[in-house]
Order: structure tokens, then C-alpha cells, then sequence
């Protein structure tokens, strides 16, 4: 059964084998293979328990439901968007439904000779199953995605279809506000089923405070349950627990450990990895109404490689973007008549995003336990990796033909033609350009060594007998592609580890 704040009105004690913060990806998946193999399981959410009929498709309404901060979350120095979902079902509730499986080049590059690898991939081959991911088909590509792979096409550029986990979608558009029509094969509409099918439970509107522990073990979770409208507390909850996983995603699960005073050896919080991106536009003469349609559905691939001899000079992933009015009107750089001008061209804008792989580490870091402090400034080397990704997607679009590529650094920049674009030295310095990244991951990350590292190869946090992470936290480098996939596989992993310790 799922619980939310009109079921509790107290202080409560609660006592389960496991105990899981955090409903997303890894969360989910976790906790749906714990209670199949006969485990009493209690899953925590802070945020609601949204059902597809509370998806509006406002995006006044929906950020403010499913993002942390609304939406606004930044880096400490305001460059870095960085949205994190909350909701039953984390991040896969806003999510875009892309689908791409770990590089077996980073698994490599991790070197981690403990990692069970055949049990992982294993745990892929039921994550595909699960979620039932397919290719999608050309037909399915709206105008944005057509004229992307117009462009990459026409420059002879390596691109493809992208896989997605969706069913029964209407191609309506809205994915990042929640589907109202219940079309993603999510962990809302997948492993928390499950979960309530093996006697599982979830707590939504309830807030993991602090573990308490002991000689390395912890005993409890003290958590606070509250009215989302009234922001009041309902009640205080003590769940006991025989384990403890936090899966709250790469910003919130470092603030929870240093709410509970868990450093691993300082290293929590310490090697913060995004997978920032950018955006560029390209204005057409006919309408392109990106809005419509699937958002996400053709990738370029020619400037990311993870072979080892490409690394370091192939760091960028090309796909189309797009936003709703209020992401469009936050992200041109105006004010007044001209801002008004410009979205004017909302219409008749195609949008290019340059994702970066990236090799800047940054932190996570709070002052008061509640707030993070996000600190991300990327370095020479992915400063020169953006510029490459900018220049490209501008001349993917200019192939399309586009008749104007727009840059929204802090001063607007419009190229009437490839030979302006090319022409630009395109300097980066602070400031200079607003990053969104929906991607944050390797906060808490896993290791050999528990000197250089937070958790050990089976998510278990290193000197803690009985306490794991299992989600994009984990990762010890950037995954360089959406995570989702990843992250189902690795909560399934640490849950297999877990009953096997």
C-alpha cells in the first residue's frame, strides 16, 4: 500500500527488514527485489504520490510538484540548473523515457575487479524486460527531431534512433511534466507495483532525517512526515530496520549522510559529476512547433566516444531539445520589448542540446543539513569539449536549414550564417553560459579502496555494516548517457548483493 500524510496524525515506531529513502530509479528497483525474495519492506518518498490524472501539463503547477526547489535548484555560483526529481517515483516520473546502457568502457575505466559483472548484467537483462525498451520509429519523430536528423544526415554525421521505455504513449508532448496518459514504463508504473504486490510499503510526503548508529551499524531512520500544502508536520516516524538504503539521488544522499554524520572517510559529496548541457537554437521559416510530439527521439553520437584513444577529445552527446513556454522564456537571455521579441520566434525554434561527458568534479557540500551547496565550475578541458558541441549542433542546424542559429550565452548571440559561426573564437569564461543538468550522479561513489572511495562494490557504505546506497550516487565517473537504465540495473544489484550478505 502506498501512505501518504492523511494516513498518519503522530509520532510511530515502525519495524522492517529494509529500509529504502528515495522511490526513483534505483530505489524502486531495489525495494521490488528485496520483497520478492520474502523481505518486509518499507519504501520512503519525500515528496507526493502524484497519480496520471494530477499531471496537468502546467508547467507552473507541475515543477513545483516534482522538482526539488521547484525547479530552481542551482549551483552555488547560479550557472548550473541542476533538477532533481521527487514524487513516488523520483526522476522517472519527469524524465524524457531515453534508454542507453552502460558503456562497457566505463566499467572498464572504473576498474573495479569486485563488481560481480555477469549479476549486473543480468540485472540489465531484467531492467530491458521490465520496462519493455524498444527503438523507436521513424514515424514517431516530431518536426525538432526530423530536422535534427536532417542536419546530422546532411553533414554525413553518425546518428540513430534512440530506444525509449514507453507504452501506449499519445506522443502528446508533455514528458517532463508527468504523463497523464501513464504511458512511461516507469518505476510509478513498474517496480512499485511490484513492490505493493510482494507486500511492500511506501511512505510518500515523508522525509528521511538522520540515521542513528553505532559501532558501525545503524539501528533506525528518524523521519517526519508532512502536509505538502501546509508544509506542517504530521507526524515523527523510528523505523527499525535489519538494512538501510539511500537512494535519494546524487544530491540529496550526501545530505543525508551528513545529517547522520557519515563522512566516509570525508570522501561523501566530494567527486560530483553532471552531465551539463546547453542549448542551441536554430529559427526556421515554417513552423517547427517543437512542443509537439515525442521530445527526444534521434541522437548524434560523432563527438562521443569512450574508446580509450578517443576519450579524452570525443566528450559531447548531441540530441534535440525542447521546452515548454516558461523554459523557453527562462532560458533566452532579454528583458522587455526584446525578450518579448524573441519568444516570438518560439514557434519557428528548433533546439540542439550539446551534453557533455564530463571530467569537471565538483561537490556537494551543506552549512545547516537541509540545503545543499552545489559548487561546479567546469574545467579548461570541458570548456573546450562545450565550444566543440556548440559549433556542431550550430552546424547541424545551419545543414537543416535553418535561416538564423541562436546561442543563449549571457548576450545573445545570432550567427546568420556557418561562416559567422565558424568565424567565432567562441570564448567561455565564467558566466558566460547557462547549464541545465538533469543528470547529477557520483556523489557517494563506489571503490576498492575505502581511503579513496564511499561504498564498496556491492553499494554498501565502506566501515557501515548494514547501510547502502543504490542510486546514480554510485557511479565513480560520469556515465556520459541518460542514467535511468543504469540506475534500474544497479538497484537491482545492490538488492541481490544485500540478500546475499
Amino acid at each position: 500500500m502506498i501512505y501518504t500524510h492523511e494516513h498518519f496524525s503522530r509520532e510511530k515506531n515502525f519495524e522492517f527488514d529494509a529500509c529504502i529513502v528515495g522511490s526513483g530509479a534505483g530505489g524502486s528497483a531495489c525495494a521490488a527485489t528485496l520483497a520478492k525474495q520474502g523481505l518486509k519492506v518499507v519504501l520512503l518518498e519525500a515528496g507526493p504520490f502524484l497519480r496520471p490524472k494530477d499531471f496537468s501539463q502546467r508547467e507552473e503547477e507541475m515543477f513545483a510538484k516534482l522538482f526539488y526547489e521547484s525547479g530552481g535548484r542551482r549551483s552555488q555560483d547560479k550557472t548550473v540548473r541542476v533538477l532533481h526529481g521527487q514524487g513516488v517515483g523520483g526522476s522517472t516520473l519527469h524524465n524524457i523515457n531515453l534508454c542507453k546502457r552502460l558503456p562497457p568502457e566505463i566499467l572498464t575505466e572504473w576498474n573495479l575487479p569486485a563488481l560481480d559483472v555477469n549479476l549486473l548484467d543480468k540485472c540489465f537483462e531484467q531492467v530491458a524486460k521490465d520496462l519493455e525498451i524498444s527503438r523507436l520509429e521513424e514515424s514517431q519523430l516530431n518536426r525538432n527531431n526530423q530536422l535534427f536528423k536532417k542536419g546530422v544526415e546532411a553533414l554525413g554525421l553518425a546518428g540513430g534512433m534512440l530506444e525509449h521505455n514507453r507504452k501506449g504513449c499519445l506522443e502528446s508532448g508533455f514528458c517532463e511534466l508527468g504523463c497523464s496518459f501513464n504511458a512511461k514504463m516507469n518505476a510509478l508504473r513498474v517496480y512499485i507495483p511490484q513492490l505493493i504486490k510482494a507486500q511492500g510499503q511506501v511512505f510518500a510526503d515523508t522525509k528521511a532525517l538522520r540515521f542513528l548508529h553505532k559501532d558501525g551499524e545503524v539501528s533506525a531512520l528518524e523521519a517526519t512526515v508532512t502536509d505538502p500544502k501546509s508544509k506542517k508536520v504530521k507526524a515523527t516516524l523510528n523505523i527499525k530496520a535489519k538494512y538501510f538504503i539511500s537512494a535519494a539521488g546524487a544530491i540529496e544522499t550526501p545530505l543525508l549522510l551528513f545529517r547522520s554524520d557519515i563522512s566516509a572517510n570525508g570522501n561523501v559529496g566530494a567527486r560530483l559529476h553532471l552531465h551539463p548541457g546547453a542549448v542551441v537554437c536554430g529559427r526556421f521559416e515554417e513552423p517547427v512547433r517543437l512542443w509537439e510530439g515525442i521530445p527526444q527521439s534521434y541522437e548524434c553520437t560523432e563527438l562521443l566516444s569512450f574508446k580509450k584513444e578517443e576519450h579524452e577529445h570525443k566528450r559531447v552527446w548531441l540530441i534535440a531539445g525542447s521546452a515548454h513556454p516558461i523554459g523557453v522564456a527562462g532560458m533566452l537571455p532579454a528583458f522587455g520589448d526584446e525578450h518579448k521579441e524573441l519568444m516570438k520566434l518560439y514557434p519557428y525554434l528548433s533546439v540542439v542540446t550539446p551534453m557533455l561527458h564530463d571530467s569537471t568534479v565538483g561537490s556537494v557540500k551543506t552549512s545547516d543539513g537541509e540545503r545543499p551547496i552545489i559548487s561546479y565550475n567546469l574545467n579548461a578541458a570541458d570548456r573546450v569539449q562545450m565550444r566543440i558541441g556548440l559549433k556542431k549542433a550550430g552546424e547541424i542546424l545551419f545543414a537543416a536549414e535553418a535561416s538564423e542559429v541562436l546561442i543563449p550565452f549571457r548576450s545573445l548571440k545570432r550567427y546568420q550564417n556557418l561562416k559567422e559561426l565558424s568565424a567565432d573564437s567562441m570564448p567561455l569564461p565564467d558566466f558566460a553560459l547557462d547549464l541545465v543538468a538533469v543528470h547529477p550522479m557520483s556523489s557517494v561513489w563506489m571503490g576498492e579502496d575505502p581511503k579513496k572511495s564511499c561504498t564498496d562494490t556491492s553499494g554498501k557504505i565502506h566501515a557501515m555494516k548494514n547501510l547502502y546506497v543504490a542510486d546514480t550516487s554510485l557511479y565513480p565517473t560520469s556515465l556520459g548517457i541518460p542514467p535511468q537504465v543504469t540506475t534500474y540495473a544497479f538497484g537491482h544489484y545492490v538488492g541481490q548483493q544485500l540478500v546475499k550478505a
